[in-house]
C-alpha cells in the first residue's frame, strides 16, 4: 500500500486516544503525522508512528480501523495465527473493539515495505510490464496458497467457532449469509443462485486456512520476499475457497485499459490462471489438491459474492465511481448466468 492523504484531524486524536487507552499508556503523542493509506475499501487504513511508544507498539504501524467489531475479532484471530506459525503476513500488536473514542474497532499492525505486484499498472503501461507478471506473478501466487494450506488449522478454528458474532464458519453458512443479503437487497435472480449453489455444494471434508481474497493487489513485494494482507474473507474452508477467487481475478483482470488491448488482456489472463494452477500442484500437499467441480462451484460463490455486494450498493445508492467489482461484474453474470439488467 502507498501513502495518500493526511488523516483527519478528528480520526488522528481518536486514534491516539484509543491507543492510549488500550495500551494503558497516557500521554502519547505521534512522531510525526499520521497518512492514510491507499488501497482499502473496506476498512480505514493508516500509517503511524510513535514518539515514545509504550512496549508493543515501536516503529513504524499500521491502523486498521475496522466498522463492524465482530469482523475485526475474526480478522485478528486469523491474521495472529498465521503470523504465528511464521506465514509471511503482518504480526498484529493489538486490537481494540469499537467502545473507543474512535467508535470502530482497530487492528494495529506491523507497516510493510512493498509493494504490489500491479501497482502503476494500467491502461497502455500494461504493454511494457507483461513479461514481469507473466514471469513472476502466477508462481508467486501459487506458492503463498499453497504454504498457507499446510498450515495448522486446528487452533485456530476453535478459536473463530467461540467468537459469539454470526460469522458463518462453514462455506454453506457463507452462502446462506450472502442470500440472506440478497434478499434484503430485492434481488431474487441471485437468491436462487445462493439456493443452487447450496444444493450442490461438492461433498469434502478437507478444510485449511484459506484466504478467499488472494489477488495481485493484497500480496506485498518486500525485500524478503511476498507478504500477504487483508483477511477480512479469510476462514478455515476448502481449499478451492482461495483458488477458486484467485483464478476468476487472474482469468479476468479487473484492469481498466483501452479497448484495443482488451482482448489480448484476457488472453493473457487466462494463460496467467493456467501456469497458477500448474505451480500450486507441485507445490501443495495431494489432499490440497482441487477437482474441477470444486474450482467451479468455489468460482460461483464468489462471483455470488461480488455480484450481492453491487447489490447492497445499489439498494443503498451508494455504488461507488471505481471499484474492481465494476469491471468483473458483467464476467460474474455470465459465469452465474444472471441477464444483465439496465441501470
Amino acid at each position: 500500500m502507498s501513502d495518500s492523504d493526511a488523516v483527519a484531524p478528528d480520526t488522528a486524536v481518536a486514534l491516539l486516544a484509543t491507543l492510549a487507552g488500550a495500551s494503558g499508556s497516557e500521554g502519547l503523542a505521534y512522531a510525526a503525522p499520521p497518512v492514510s493509506l491507499q488501497g482499502g475499501y473496506y476498512a480505514e487504513m493508516i500509517r503511524f508512528r510513535l514518539a515514545d511508544p509504550p512496549e508493543g507498539l515501536a516503529g513504524d504501524l499500521v491502523a486498521r480501523i475496522v466498522p463492524n467489531p465482530v469482523v475485526a475479532a475474526w480478522e485478528s484471530a486469523l491474521q495472529r495465527d498465521v503470523a504465528r506459525q511464521g506465514f509471511p503476513t503482518p504480526s498484529v500488536r493489538l486490537v481494540a473493539d469499537d467502545r473507543t473514542p474512535l467508535g470502530r474497532s482497530l487492528l494495529v499492525m506491523d507497516h510493510v515495505e512493498g509493494r504490489s505486484t500491479l501497482s502503476g499498472l494500467h491502461g497502455i503501461g500494461i504493454v511494457t510490464q507483461i513479461p514481469a507478471v507473466v514471469r513472476h506473478l502466477p508462481d508467486q501466487l501459487a506458492a503463498l496458497a499453497a504454504r498457507l494450506h499446510a498450515l495448522d488449522a486446528h487452533a485456530v478454528t476453535a478459536e473463530l467457532e467461540a467468537l459469539d458474532g454470526g460469522i458463518p464458519t462453514t462455506t454453506k453458512g457463507f452462502v446462506e449469509g450472502e442470500l440472506w443479503r440478497a434478499a434484503v437487497a430485492d434481488r431474487p435472480d441471485l437468491v436462487a443462485v445462493a439456493e443452487q449453489l447450496i444444493a450442490t455444494e461438492p461433498p469434502s471434508a478437507r478444510r485449511a486456512i484459506s484466504h478467499g481474497d488472494l489477488h495481485p493487489f493484497n500480496v506485498l513485494v518486500t525485500a524478503s520476499g511476498p507478504v500477504l494482507i487483508d483477511w477480512t474473507v479469510a476462514r478455515v474452508a476448502h481449499p478451492a475457497f482461495t483458488l477458486g477467487f484467485t483464478d476468476l481475478m487472474l482469468s479476468n483482470p479487473p484492469l481498466e485499459v483501452p479497448s484495443a488491448l482488451g482482448g489480448g488482456l484476457r488472453a493473457l489472463g487466462r494463460s496467467l490462471a493456467r501456469r497458477f494452477h500448474a505451480t500450486y500442484r507441485s507445490l501443495a500437499q495431494p489432499a490440497d489438491h482441487v477437482s474441477a467441480e470444486e474450482l467451479d462451484w468455489h468460482r460461483k460463490v464468489h462471483a455470488l459474492r461480488i455480484l450481492v455486494e453491487l447489490a447492497g450498493w445499489d439498494a443503498a445508492g451508494a455504488r461507488p465511481a471505481s471499484h474492481p467489482w465494476l469491471i468483473l461484474e458483467p464476467v460474474t453474470e455470465r459465469l452465474l448466468g444472471i441477464t444483465t439488467r439496465t441501470r
